[in-house]
C-alpha cells in the first residue's frame, strides 16, 4: 500500500484558515457584544483619550470648544457618546481625532486618576494640554510608548503658530509610526501636512507629500488604517490642483 504523501503546503494554509476562522470569530463577538470596545482599547494599552483639532482659523466653534477634552475609554465606549456638544458646522467636513494615550507620566496620570474619580469628560485650557504635552518629554521612560501620539498632538498644537515645528511633528508620525497604536494617525498627518503646506503657499512641497501618499497607498490592499476613497479622491484632486498651479 503506497504511502499518502501530504504536499508541504498544507500545513500553511491550514494555519492561515485557522487564523481566518479566529479573526471571523472575534468579529461575530464584537458585533454580538461580547467583546466590548473598551476592552479592546485596554488590551492595546489606551488609558486615555484626547479629543484634538488643528490650531487655526478654519476651526469651528464646536470643534474649538471641544479641542482638548479628556475623558476614559469607558466613557468613549457609551452609546452616543461625542465630546462636541453641537455638531461640527466645518463646511469641509470635521477635522477632529481622538488621541489614544497610555499616558505614564506625572501629568498623565493625575488626569486619569481625575477623570475616574468624576466619572466624566473633562476639558483641559491650553495651557493645561501644552503642560500635558511637554510633561510626556520630561519623563522620557514614561512618554515613549506615546511618542507618535505626542508628536501628532504638537503638530496640531502648533499649525496655527509655528509652521516649520508642525511639518516637523508630522513628518516624524508619517515615518516612525509602526504598531497598531500608532498607524491610525498616519493617514491624518499626511492629510494635514499636505493641507497645511498648500495652505501657506508651499506648493512644490505639498504636491511631493501628496505622492508620496498617493504612491504608498493608491492600488495597494485596503486595511484598518488605509484612506478612504474619499480621502484618495481628495488627494489626487489636490494633486491636479497643485501641478497646474507650479
Amino acid at each position: 500500500m503506497s504511502e499518502l504523501t501530504i504536499p508541504e503546503i498544507v500545513p500553511y494554509f491550514l494555519a492561515i484558515l485557522g487564523l481566518l476562522l479566529l479573526w471571523e470569530m472575534h468579529s461575530i463577538q464584537v458585533s454580538a457584544g461580547r467583546i466590548k470596545s473598551v476592552d479592546i482599547w485596554s488590551r492595546s494599552g489606551i488609558r486615555l483619550f484626547l479629543h484634538a483639532t488643528p490650531d487655526d482659523t478654519e476651526t469651528c466653534p464646536s470643534c474649538k470648544d471641544a479641542n482638548g477634552t479628556a475623558f476614559l475609554p469607558a466613557m468613549a465606549a457609551k452609546k452616543n457618546f461625542s465630546p462636541l456638544a453641537t455638531p461640527c458646522t466645518n463646511p469641509g467636513g470635521c477635522r477632529c481625532i481622538q488621541v489614544g494615550l497610555y499616558g505614564s507620566w506625572p501629568q498623565a496620570l493625575r488626569l486619569q486618576a481625575k477623570l475616574q474619580h468624576q466619572g466624566t469628560k473633562t476639558k483641559l485650557s491650553g495651557k493645561e494640554l501644552d503642560e500635558l504635552i511637554e510633561g510626556s518629554r520630561a519623563q522620557k521612560a514614561g512618554g515613549i510608548s506615546d511618542q507618535i501620539q505626542i508628536a501628532f498632538l504638537k503638530a496640531l498644537r502648533a499649525e496655527g503658530t509655528d509652521l516649520n515645528l508642525a511639518s516637523q511633528q508630522y513628518r516624524l508620525v508619517i515615518e516612525k509610526a509602526k504598531s497598531d497604536r500608532e498607524l491610525p494617525y498616519v493617514v491624518p498627518a499626511y492629510l494635514r501636512l499636505t493641507a497645511l503646506f498648500e495652505r501657506s503657499g508651499q506648493k512644490d512641497q505639498a504636491l511631493k507629500v501628496v505622492d508620496q501618499f498617493l504612491a504608498a497607498y493608491s492600488g495597494k490592499p485596503t486595511g484598518p488604517h488605509s484612506p478612504t476613497e474619499d480621502q484618495l479622491a481628495l488627494q489626487s484632486l489636490r494633486k491636479s490642483r497643485l501641478s497646474a498651479s507650479i
